[in-house]
């Protein structure tokens, strides 16, 4: 695999396990603070801290070696001020590379002790999937990763495991597989197939009325990587990447920047299939098989200093649902519900002044949400729309009113101060003509209307290294 390739592939599944050797440091520590607020005129807004650190031994014998990379969040616990660790994806392994593979080559053994959210299918964030297998566990979601990498190929599998509480009887331990590899059709092209099985254990609320109904769940992800160049890093957008667990690194990873012209493009697309209770079958309990789709296409354009950055992706209300299987749990959706999936584009550019070390740029992005049918969810006598923001994330809309398009404009800033410190900013305008609030009609029954669709905002994050 070719090391421009190898690379750029890492720029676009960043978190998942490196599959280049650690950097000579055998210390390095980040300490990471987000403010924002997405709405400065409404309460609620947010604080953040993550704490990472990244170690590596020298050989413990000819080509082996250790790594640990430790990564948790920090918050208070409220009254009694006390402090809570969340893990995010905390890893430790084993990297071996035989004296004759080239230096982007090895085999690695990774252990995820506590949360294997960084172990996923899909590339690009907005369309990943698979980082909780078993939404219904009470604890730790450990996991055990190997993979290859050789200059022109690479496969890996990895195994998740987590025990899942039963309605009726003991707990039980389950198992997720997850399998794929890549390989470099030509130096600028690589293809990528990836997929997953597992089971999420008996369905609850057919358990409850004394079935057995097993949620399985199988799916792919299949990728086409094309470069021209070297390596183009990642645009300031941190509202869309709030999730990712790869938040604190994503927009600190520094830039390439050098006289001419490089270019990517990435196309994927996943589909996968669930099994969830039939809902228009009762009191007998059927099993019926959901499908759920996402795709995307990104592409990023550097010359010189300028960066221009386009994406575009699609998901289904389904796709969106994938860990929280919608507001009636465990269940399909009526087909009477008639979903509509979700469907984003951005565009946007920065110029890097390597002077200052700032990064201005500029985004804008519209969206139009996925939609439901209530009439088919909540009965026939309701005629409004459903809209589906995130997993279970649902505002209703009037009646009669359907969907419409969302504008979204950033102004962002990025200033590298040197090896030590990154500053992230952006101040972002939204017109959701969505929006809605409830007020009582004359008949006293609170209904939805339309309520002011501007909103204003701001996010600023630091980060320090040592």
């Amino acid at each position: 695999m070719s090391p421009v390739l190898l690379s750029l592939s890492l720029f676009f599944t960043l978190g998942q396990a490196p599959e280049s050797p650690p950097a000579e440091r055998p210390f390095q520590a980040r300490l990471s603070f987000l403010a924002g607020d997405e709405d400065v005129d409404t309460a609620g807004s947010a604080t953040l801290w993550n704490a990472a650190l990244d170690a590596h031994t020298p050989e413990l014998t000819s080509g082996l070696r250790a790594e640990a990379a430790l990564s948790f969040f920090l918050s208070s616990s409220g009254a009694s001020r006390g402090a809570i660790f969340v893990d995010n994806g905390s890893a430790f392994r084993l990297r071996y590379r035989p004296s004759s593979w080239a230096a982007d080559e090895g085999l690695a053994l990774g252990v995820y002790p506590l949360s294997s959210i960084r172990l996923y299918l899909g590339s690009t964030y907005p369309v990943t999937w698979g980082r909780e297998a078993f939404p219904r566990r009470p604890g730790n979601e450990p996991a055990l990763e190997l993979r290859l990498a050789r200059r022109q190929w690479g496969v890996f599998a990895a195994l998740k495991s987590a025990v899942v509480n039963e309605v009726l009887g003991d707990s039980g331990r389950y198992y997720a597989l997850l399998a794929g590899g890549f390989v470099d059709v030509s130096p600028q092209l690589q293809v990528e197939l990836k997929g997953m099985s597992w089971n999420q254990g008996e369905n609850p609320t057919a358990a409850a009325s004394g079935a057995e109904l097993p949620m399985t769940m199988r799916g792919a992800s299949l990728r086409a990587l094309w470069h021209h160049g070297e390596p183009i890093g990642s645009n300031v957008d941190l509202s869309l990447y709030r999730g990712d667990p790869v938040f604190f690194e994503r927009f600190f990873t520094a830039g390439t920047y050098s006289a001419g012209f490089a270019a990517s493009v990435s196309l994927e697309g996943s589909l996968v299939s669930q099994d969830l209770l039939d809902p228009e079958v009762w009191p007998a309990q059927r099993r019926r098989t959901q499908s759920a789709s996402a795709a995307a296409l990104e592409v990023r354009v550097r010359h010189d200093f300028l960066r221009v950055y386009g994406l575009a992706y699609y998901r289904t209300p389904s796709f969106i649902q994938l860990d929280a299987p919608w507001v009636f749990p465990n269940e399909a959706f009526r087909r009477s519900a008639k979903p509509r999936a979700e469907v984003t584009g951005s565009l946007g550019a920065d110029y890097h002044l390597e002077r200052w070390g700032l990064t201005p740029g500029f985004l804008a992005r519209l969206t139009l949400p996925a939609v439901l049918n209530a009439g088919g969810l909540l009965g026939p006598s309701q005629s409004n729309h459903l809209l589906l923001r995130g997993p279970n994330q649902i505002s209703v809309l009037p009646a009669g009113e359907d969907r419409m398009t969302v504008l979204t404009l950033k102004a962002t800033t990025r200033w590298d101060l040197g090896s030590l410190a990154g500053v992230v900013a952006e101040v972002s305008y939204a017109n959701d003509p969505n929006k809605v609030e409830f007020t009582d009609d004359v008949t006293g029954v609170a209904v939805p209307v339309f309520k002011d669709a501007s909103t204003f905002g701001a996010t600023v994050m630091l980060q320090a290294r040592y």
